[in-house]
């Protein structure tokens, strides 16, 4: 009788055991990660220092913008806020509070120097760089800032036409780095009286002169593509417009060239 138990319970018992159920589905495991997506902003050539993250705007593609380290000119700004010559070229502007101002390829420190010392009603900011616009914007969400193609020789040759149309009739224009705006003098003036006020002035400054300049070229040359106006060229630049030169100085530290639009 037990044997016969024993094997009545070796015959039953894989109906003891649980059922298996089927696994269900999975997808091999890929033992490799997945390829990054990669945007980044190509630098030509490379910069010895690498400037902050910045935005693209809309309907630029991330690999047309070429970004250019335009850090150099900030210490050089400072620097000259310190020493006197930026207050020279800010008083040359003959602002006042209710003043409509173009800063041109201005240093995030000059922004600074600027509102600081002389409140005016609109600062507009237009550059090539936009690491330095997102300085200045961080710094001053006031200002209006707006990207120049090609430095200011864009489409249309010379530098308003990156700022919006409605923001016209400036009391004073602040060209802070002409070598880097790829323009002759007679391009960019020709655009601004598009949109300079009667009486408005326009002032083309290099705190740190020619000498400086020469130091620029040298070490930045992807920037400093263009030489300082001369006094004669400036001369060839007003004929036949409403500009008039009201200040020139040439100086190895200091150069200066103040127009008044008639």
């Amino acid at each position: 009788m037990a044997s016969a138990s024993a094997s009545l319970s070796l015959a039953f018992s894989p109906l003891l055991l649980p059922t298996p159920r089927p696994r269900p589905y999975s997808r091999p495991i890929n033992p490799g990660f997945p390829t990054p997506l990669r945007l980044s902003l190509a630098c030509s050539p490379p910069s010895r220092r690498a400037g902050p993250v910045a935005a693209v705007p809309d309907g630029v593609a991330v690999a047309d913008v070429v970004e250019k380290d335009w850090s150099f000119l900030d210490a050089a700004a400072a620097a000259a806020a310190a020493g006197g010559s930026l207050p020279r070229a800010l008083a040359a502007g003959a602002l006042s509070p209710a003043s409509r101002v173009l800063a041109v390829t201005p240093a995030p420190s000059f922004v600074d120097a600027l509102l600081s010392g002389h409140p005016c009603e609109l600062l507009v900011a237009a550059h090539e760089s936009l690491y330095v616009l997102a300085g200045i914007k961080e710094g001053h969400d006031e200002v209006r800032c707006f990207h120049l193609e090609g430095g200011g020789g864009g489409r249309g040759g010379g530098v308003v036409e990156a700022v919006p149309e409605r923001f016209d009739a400036f009391d004073a224009v602040f060209v802070c780095y002409f070598p880097g705006m790829g323009v002759s003098a007679a391009a960019l003036l020709k655009s601004l009286a598009k949109r300079c006020s009667k009486g408005g002035r326009v002032v083309i400054f290099l705190d740190q002169g020619r000498q400086s300049l020469e130091q620029h070229r040298r070490e930045h040359p992807e920037v400093v593509t263009a030489d300082l106006p001369t006094r004669p060229s400036l001369e060839k630049a007003t004929a036949g417009s409403k500009f008039e030169i009201l200040e020139f100085v040439d100086e190895p530290t200091l150069y200066l060239a103040v127009l008044q639009f008639q």
